[in-house]
C-alpha cells in the first residue's frame, strides 16, 4: 500500500489518496483536484470513501466525481442526507450552505477482500472507519470519530455521546499494531491512542 496525506481541506481536514492491490482510493474528498501537483495527482480513481457527510470532509465531492466519472462513490446510509442538506452536513454553521449533486452508494454494497467497514457512530449517526489491510499491514480511516490524543465533537447533528463512547470502547479493543489517520491532525496507532488519550479511558 501507498498512502498520501493532504492536509489541506476546510477545518485543515485530512483527505487520503491510497493505492492497494484493489485499486485507487480517495478517503473523504475534501480537496480540489486543481489544488494537487501533477506528481501527486492519480491517473485513475476507482473508490471515493467517505468517513462521515460533514461538508469539511466532502467539499470537494463533486470535483473529483466529475474528474473521474467511473469512480464508486460510498458512505453509510444514514449520513448520505446530509450531501444535499446544509444543515445536515454542517455548512450553514462554518460557511455558506453548501450541498452536494453526486450520487452515492450504501457501504453495504461495497465487498474487497482487503477492506472492513466499521460503524462507529457518535460524532454523526452514520459515522464509519476503514480498515485496510495489505501484507501484515494495517491502518484505518478513523474520521472524525478517532483523533491522535482525542475525539470528535458530539454537538452536531446526529451526535450522540453514548454512541462514541461506544465507539471509542470498540476501536480500544482493536489490534494495538492498527496505525489510525483520522479527519483532522496526525497519524497515530491504537498503541499509542491506549496509553495517552484521555477518551479511551473514560
Amino acid at each position: 500500500m501507498t498512502l498520501k496525506t493532504f492536509p489541506r481541506g476546510p477545518l485543515s481536514s485530512n483527505m487520503y489518496l491510497l493505492s492497494t492491490a484493489s485499486g485507487i482510493f480517495i478517503i473523504d474528498p475534501s480537496v480540489y483536484p486543481d489544488k494537487l501537483s501533477s506528481e501527486d495527482m492519480p491517473d485513475r480513481v476507482d473508490y471515493i470513501l467517505i468517513t462521515h457527510g460533514h461538508f469539511d470532509h466532502i467539499n470537494a465531492i463533486d470535483r473529483w466525481v466529475s474528474l473521474f466519472p467511473d469512480a464508486e462513490v460510498y458512505m453509510a446510509s444514514e449520513d448520505i442526507p446530509a450531501l444535499t442538506d446544509p444543515y445536515k452536513n454542517g455548512s450553514d454553521i462554518f460557511v455558506e450552505s453548501c450541498s452536494y449533486d453526486t450520487s452515492v452508494r450504501d457501504i453495504n454494497e461495497l465487498s474487497l477482500d482487503n477492506l472492513t467497514v466499521i460503524k462507529t457512530p457518535g460524532h454523526s449517526k452514520g459515522s464509519i472507519c476503514f480498515l485496510m489491510e495489505e501484507d501484515g499491514e494495517k491502518i484505518m480511516f478513523t474520521g472524525d470519530t478517532l483523533f491522535a490524543g482525542s475525539c470528535g465533537r458530539t454537538d452536531l447533528y446526529g451526535g450522540s455521546p453514548e454512541k462514541m463512547a461506544e465507539s471509542l470502547k470498540l476501536l480500544k479493543e482493536m489490534d494495538p499494531d492498527i496505525e489510525i489517520y483520522p479527519g483532522h491532525g496526525p497519524s497515530s496507532t491504537i498503541k499509542d491512542e491506549r496509553r495517552f488519550n484521555p477518551f479511551f479511558n473514560l
